[in-house]
C-alpha cells in the first residue's frame, strides 16, 4: 500500500526537519540500519549454530585432555552449552508461537 502525494511530502518534510536539526541522531539511524537487512531469524539461527559448534568443541578439548579434572569439567560445560541453550531457545521460540 503506497502513500498519496500529500503524505509522501509530509514525510519528506518531516525528514527534512529532522535532518536539520539532529544530523548525529539520522547519522547513527543510517548505520543502524545495516543490521536491520538481516532478519531477526537468520541471526537467531547463526548465533544457535555458533553456540552449538563451541559446545562441540569443548566436548572434543575434554576428551582429548590428559587432566581428568579439566576433562570432566570441560565435557560437562560443552554438553550444557550444546544441549541446554538450543533448547531452552527452540522452546522459548515455540511458546511464542
Amino acid at each position: 500500500m503506497g502513500l498519496t502525494d500529500q503524505e509522501a511530502r509530509a514525510l519528506a518534510q518531516i525528514e527534512r526537519h529532522l535532518n536539520d536539526d539532529d544530523p548525529r541522531f539520522v547519522a547513527r539511524l543510517a548505520r543502524a540500519r545495516s543490521w536491520l537487512r538481516i532478519p531477526r531469524r537468520v541471526l537467531l539461527a547463526v548465533a544457535l549454530c555458533l553456540t552449538y559448534a563451541v559446545g562441540l568443541l569443548m566436548v572434543i578439548a575434554g576428551v582429548t585432555a590428559s587432566s581428568a579434572l579439566w576433562s570432566v569439567v570441560l565435557v560437562a560445560v560443552g554438553s550444557v552449552i550444546t544441549a541446554a541453550i538450543p533448547t531452552v531457545v527452540g522452546v522459548r521460540a515455540w511458546r511464542r508461537r
